[in-house]
């Protein structure tokens, strides 16, 4: 099990991780950051387990993880911004990511609409973003995390579309110096949406993100057609131009490159 101290000892961040839960398995730790009292659970909590037995991603999809090798963690939030912000935090927490992974292994990461984030043309990490809301709207935000660190087998389904940092890099990566690393960021970021126009952020996501100007696949409602990526809306959905010139803002859905 990841240990606490371990984590907070040298982190360098002011709320982000100084308060933990760390599990050796949890059924989701999106699960518990939903349900934890918040008296024990300030901004920045950090939930952590080595395994999940009902992990959770994007569009309802399972997210296998091998137990003791990977990075599985969900930061509770409690945003003070308004919801045209909130809706951002996708876009905050794949740019941590790939702060992180630069920082610690120098691997080159990409970022993927709306939240996952790639090496190689290949997925690294997801995330799955829930929200509680209360009488005075969205009260708390639980940011779930899993990051393939050293993890070097993956289903036959996933040969081919997934990696890990370890795969990538030839050489295994100390977890809690990635995971202190993606906090720092996270924390560096979640202050620049909090502070600034949201055009910051979604410029420095651009930055790091291949889609524009290529041909996507989209699979939306079971349905699947072609398009161009063409940039990001402030409100987070991706613009597209349709294969009969249509331009329309896509805000759920998966994307992928048309090659891939």
């Amino acid at each position: 099990m990841i240990d606490q101290e371990a984590i907070v000892q040298t982190l360098s961040t002011n709320h982000f991780g100084k308060k933990v839960f760390s599990f050796d398995s949890i059924d989701s730790t999106n699960t518990f950051a939903k349900n934890v009292e918040r008296i024990i659970a300030p901004h920045g909590t950090v939930v952590i387990a080595e395994e999940q037995t009902a992990g959770r991603g994007r569009l309802q999809r399972n997210w296998r993880s091998t137990k003791g090798e990977n990075l599985l963690f969900t930061v509770i939030l409690y945003p003070e911004f308004d919801v045209e912000k909130i809706v951002l935090l996708p876009f905050v927490g794949s740019l941590a990511v790939v702060d992180a992974i630069e920082t610690v292994t120098g691997l080159t990461a990409t970022c993927k609409w709306p939240n996952d984030v790639l090496i190689n043309s290949k997925k690294i990490c997801g995330m799955l973003l829930e929200s509680s809301s209360g009488s005075a709207g969205i009260e708390r935000i639980v940011l779930g995390i899993g990051v393939n660190v050293n993890q070097i087998e993956f289903s036959e389904e996933l040969v081919g579309k997934a990696s890990s940092l370890r795969i990538e890099s030839g050489n295994n990566v100390d977890r809690i110096r990635l995971l202190q690393s993606i906090l720092e960021a996270l924390e560096l970021r979640y202050h620049q949406l909090s502070s600034f126009p949201p055009v910051q952020i979604l410029n420095d996501w651009k930055m790091k993100a291949l889609l524009f100007g290529k041909k996507i696949l989209v699979l939306e409602h079971e349905c699947s057609f072609t398009a161009t990526a063409i940039d990001v809306a402030e409100d987070g959905s991706l613009i597209i131009e349709t294969g009969e010139g249509e331009k329309r803002n896509l805000f759920a859905g998966d994307v992928s490159l048309a090659y891939e």
